[in-house]
């Protein structure tokens, strides 16, 4: 029984490796451009769910509180960080306006790591209760503007696109499914 399941593997994985490499069948492998697409949305999409997580806290001014507000400052600001690198790890995609892309996502970069530290600089200036009201609405104010600065990368990366590729690869890509509304 083992030795036919060995059989049967290695024929699949002879049949997949022969479909690989050689084709040229676009449809079977995703091009550069696709890839860089789907990293771009995969990292936005992973740190949407995280700052959504976040704001998630606020939404029964009941129940703050100055740890619960340093907790929500560390998750943003471990959250922006791994987006900041995988958006950095990025480049630029290999089409005709693949700078103007890295330029407008290196500035969603910084946007994103600016507020973060605003909201982690927020938290730790909050002190006593009558400050948290007031700290949470710089904070709201801080992941609004930070998503601001996603949909106008978005916006930029989509339209900058004179050839249509990334435009395409955005609107094709599965991870880019939630991000593109």
């Amino acid at each position: 029984m083992t030795k036919t399941l060995m059989v049967t593997f290695i024929a699949a994985l002879v049949l997949v490796v022969a479909g690989c490499g050689g084709s040229s069948d676009e449809s079977s492998s995703a091009s550069p451009t696709d890839e860089w697409a789907s990293g771009f949305c995969t990292a936005i999409t992973t740190w949407t769910d995280s700052i959504q997580s976040v704001s998630e806290q606020f939404t029964d001014p009941s129940s703050l509180s100055k740890d619960g507000l340093e907790s929500a400052a560390n998750d943003v600001k471990s959250s922006t960080s791994t987006l900041v690198d995988d958006l950095k790890a990025l480049g630029a995609p290999d089409t005709a306006s693949g700078q103007a892309a890295k330029d407008s996502v290196d500035e969603l970069a910084s946007t994103v790591e600016s507020e973060a530290a605003t909201i982690e600089d927020t938290v730790q200036g909050a002190s006593g209760l009558t400050a948290l009201p007031g700290a949470v609405s710089s904070i709201l104010a801080s992941l609004t503007a930070m998503g601001t600065a996603l949909s106008s990368t978005y916006d930029t990366i989509a339209n900058a696109d004179a050839k249509g590729e990334l435009q395409t690869a955005l609107e094709d890509s599965p991870d880019c499914a939630n991000i593109s509304s």
